[in-house]
C-alpha cells in the first residue's frame, strides 16, 4: 500500500509541472471575495476593494509566470458588483473569461423605488 501511495504522489507532482488551470484561478477568486460577499455598498469605492485584491492575486501569478496576462472590468449593478475577468494562461491560446459576482448589502428596510 505504501509503494502505491508514493507512486501516486510522484506522478501527481510531475504531471502539474508548475501549471495552473482556469478552474484553480476561478476557485481562488471566489475564495478571495467570500469575506466581502453581501457586505459591500453600491459605490465605486466598494468596487475598488475587490478589484485591488484581484489585481494583487493575478499580478502574483504573472510574476510567477503561471499566467501570461489578465484584464479585469468591473460593473456595479443593483444587487451585485460583476467582474469580467479575462485570463491568458499561455501565449499561444486565447484568453479564458470568467464572471465573478459579489453581492451588495441589501438591508431589509430598503424599499424598492416606484417606477
Amino acid at each position: 500500500m505504501e509503494k502505491m501511495v508514493q507512486q501516486f504522489n510522484m506522478g501527481f507532482n510531475k504531471m502539474r509541472q508548475n501549471r495552473i488551470s482556469i478552474n484553480d484561478i476561478k476557485w481562488d477568486l471566489i475564495r478571495i471575495i467570500d469575506p466581502w460577499d453581501g457586505r459591500l455598498e453600491n459605490k465605486t469605492e466598494s468596487e475598488q476593494v475587490v478589484l485591488t485584491l484581484f489585481k494583487s492575486y493575478l499580478g502574483d501569478l504573472v510574476k510567477q509566470k503561471k499566467i501570461q496576462d489578465y484584464t479585469i472590468v468591473g460593473s456595479i449593478r443593483d444587487t451585485a458588483i460583476t467582474y469580467d475577468v479575462a485570463i491568458k494562461i499561455s501565449a499561444d491560446r486565447s484568453p479564458k473569461k470568467l464572471k465573478i459576482h459579489v453581492g451588495i448589502f441589501q438591508p431589509p428596510w430598503v424599499q424598492k423605488e416606484a417606477a
